[in-house]
């Protein structure tokens, strides 16, 4: 009778044991799902998020005919595969929030070397063939960069000076051209290369919704100036060039000649992305634009980056893209 009561009590007991494994084996099963599923929901609701904030190159349009493309058919043009949300915004006082003018006190932004450097929370990226392909402008040679042997004699004086009799116009961005005699650069020839670049679609004058015109020097918003680079030392001082950066000081674009010739570092043997760059990023001091970083290892440089001095793991690049993006999307930091 004992060992009967202690057989069944042992069974009950195990049966007991094997209900309650059940249980906890039902229950961690149910807590499981639980946690699964509100990884999942939570997970699809920032995917959808982001989702929502980029833009492929698939639902972009571009018209390359049009003059007058809105920005949306521009980005077609430069942005190959990713935008990563969201942007920086331009130095207070750029031609995006007032009229231009050509007083740094109305600009209300730091000189070439000194302005400020934010990080685009954006990085767009291509491929190394089409980083190339985007530099190309039609009926321009940013590779042989109007360079030539041997130049005119200039009867001791400093400056060649484009001479161009357009009329001042209001609603046009205003611009001169000094080319130091030292310098073999072509003046005409550089003068078209200028206004080929800063009127592209991808140039500057679709950011600020302004045409780019040469004028006589008097009657010029602002100049832009070729110059050896002793000469370019004092026309940027006391910002400090050493002979081998160039800068935006007052109402003059400076842009060295050995910088023109040699190119920098991390662009190896490609000049014309270089110069491309060269006259982009100065010009876009002179709109209101400070410094810019790298967003990411292998993202285009942003053109407001200092690529004279180093990329920092991005790509060369000379068209203001970043700028337009934060442009067209209005996006803060």
């Amino acid at each position: 009778m004992y060992t009967q009561i202690t057989v069944d009590v042992l069974d009950q007991t195990f049966k007991i044991s094997n209900e309650m494994e059940k249980r906890n084996t039902l229950l961690l099963i149910t807590s499981i799902v639980f946690v699964f599923s509100v990884i999942y929901i939570s997970t699809d609701s920032i995917l959808r998020r982001t989702t929502n904030n980029i833009v492929t190159s698939e639902e972009i349009e571009y018209d390359p005919t049009n003059e007058k493309a809105t920005p949306s058919k521009i980005l077609k043009e430069e942005i190959e595969t990713t935008i990563q949300t969201t942007s920086t915004s331009p130095t207070e006082g750029s031609l995006k929030e007032k009229e231009f003018s050509i007083y740094t006190e109305d600009l209300n932004i730091a000189e070439s070397d000194g302005a400020e450097i934010t990080t685009a929370e954006l990085a767009i990226f291509a491929t190394e063939e089409e980083r190339i392909y985007r530099t190309q402008i039609a009926s321009v040679d940013l590779n042989r960069g109007c360079l030539v042997e041997t130049k005119e004699e200039s009867n001791g004086n400093q400056w060649g000076i484009l001479e161009d009799n357009n009329k001042y116009l209001d609603n046009t961005i205003n611009i001169s051209l000094k080319v130091e005699t030292s310098v073999n650069i072509n003046t005409e020839c550089v003068s078209n290369l200028i206004l080929k670049i800063l009127n592209d679609p991808r140039g500057w004058s679709t950011i600020i919704d302004k045409k780019f015109q040469f004028t006589s020097l008097d009657r010029s918003d602002f100049e832009i100036i070729f110059a050896t680079p002793n000469t370019v030392d004092k026309l940027c001082a006391p910002l400090t060039t050493n002979g081998i950066y160039s800068c935006r000081r007052e109402n003059k674009v400076v842009l060295n000649y050995f910088r023109w010739l040699v190119g920098a570092k991390d662009f190896g043997t490609d000049l014309s992305t270089y110069r491309l760059y060269l006259i982009n990023h100065e010009i876009g001091h002179m709109l209101g634009w400070g410094h810019n970083a790298c967003p990411a290892e292998g993202a285009l440089a942003p053109l407001m980056m200092q690529q004279s001095k180093s990329t920092n793991g991005c790509k060369p690049y000379g068209w203001p893209t970043y700028e337009r993006l934060s442009d067209v999307f209005d996006v803060q930091k």
